[in-house]
């Protein structure tokens, strides 16, 4: 594992630690809400410091694990019970527990191009196969090679809305997807961590067409609960028991006082709507700013994201910006086909901040 981990390469961060370096910069690269976590939120778990704050069980809270497992009813049209949800340290720690436990060296994991990055790190620290292909044509529909890939792989990973493309699903999409996944006998892992900040038309959960899947969660961008580090998955009871053995070799169990936190998230919601109608705002002005520039681009129908055509190498485009007052994230990292695009995270900035930001880009661009 050691030799695996050196030849990682976190090169997004170079975006980062080059940007941190200069004064008066417009942050589009951090994928984080500019929202703080909602103080009736904080208040619970500051309140909940009174109780008992040992480990927690390894799987959650029982009062946490029937939350979420409400929250998913409403969210998939499934009906999950208590005992088939785990509480995580966060949804990586959701994704790392089920690759961990379901993937060996030489079984391959499918991931859409482009991806967010920590799906193929995850496999590279675990040793296990991996490989992208882009799902969807132009037309939305199922490319044929995809259906190949599926059918060759042991897990498929869907993730929607999708970082870093704000592409949500369709019904006929989940359910195409499922199929086939479900036919090749593949196992579906559906990330669903932005399920919350569906912006145009409904989530739908591909999970809901295959039995052979399990579901990602997490309050991180929901809630505006990055820090806290609380996710979940959900799945058979008997997977669980062995997604749990990886979580309890790694982080024991999750912490006690974000579940506190995250039960009042789950309970009074509101804070939710005025987010998701603040992001609309925000994408709204962002794709007048892609329309000027003449980009081509998929309006963001969810998630906090845009990826836009830039029509030249991601990596000198974003570095270049630096230099010009924005931080953007190349595409190159996200997937082969990928490296004219960039990330554009709308989420993070206030809409006078976005403003500025893609006024600086359409002058460089000029």
């Amino acid at each position: 594992m050691k030799d695996r981990i050196e030849d990682i390469n976190l090169s997004i961060r170079k975006i980062s630690s080059k940007a941190s370096e200069k004064e008066d910069v417009v942050r589009f690269d951090i994928g984080q809400p500019s929202f703080d976590t909602p103080e009736h939120v904080k208040e619970a778990a500051a309140e909940s410091t009174q109780e008992f704050q040992g480990y927690s069980p390894m799987m959650g809270i029982d009062s946490m694990r029937s939350l979420i497992a409400q929250e998913e009813s409403e969210k998939t049209g499934l009906s999950p019970q208590k005992d088939e949800v785990m509480v995580t340290a966060g949804g990586m720690g959701a994704i790392f527990s089920v690759f961990s436990a379901r993937l060996s060296a030489s079984d391959e994991a499918l991931f859409n191009d482009p991806c967010w990055g920590p799906y193929k790190m995850i496999s590279e620290v675990n040793g296990n196969n991996w490989r992208q292909v882009s799902y969807w044509n132009s037309s939305g529909e199922l490319r044929d090679e995809a259906r190949d890939a599926i059918e060759d792989a042991e897990m498929v990973v869907v993730n929607t809305p999708g970082n870093p493309t704000g592409r949500v699903l369709s019904e006929r999409q989940a359910r195409e997807i499922a199929e086939v996944a479900s036919n090749s006998d593949t196992f579906l892992l559906s990330d669903e961590v932005y399920h919350r900040l569906v912006l145009d038309g409904r989530h739908y959960s591909p999970a809901a067409y295959t039995d052979d899947s399990a579901v990602i969660g997490s309050v991180s961008k929901n809630h505006a609960m990055t820090g806290w580090r609380l996710g979940w998955v959900v799945d058979d009871p008997e997977n669980l028991e062995q997604y749990a053995k990886v979580s309890r070799s790694t982080v024991a169990c999750p912490p006690r006082i974000s579940q506190y936190a995250a039960e009042e998230a789950l309970r009074n919601d509101k804070h939710v709507s005025k987010m998701r109608e603040e992001y609309e705002e925000r994408r709204d002005i962002l794709v007048e700013y892609l329309d000027d520039l003449g980009w081509d681009y998929r309006i963001p129908e969810g998630a906090i994201y845009a990826f836009p055509d830039v029509g030249r190498d991601s990596w000198e485009f974003c570095m270049e910006m630096i230099d010009h007052g924005v931080a953007i994230v190349p595409g190159e990292p996200m997937g082969p086909e990928s490296d004219t695009q960039v990330r554009i995270c709308f989420g993070s900035t206030t809409k006078d901040e976005l403003r500025k930001g893609m006024e600086r880009v359409q002058n460089f661009c000029s």
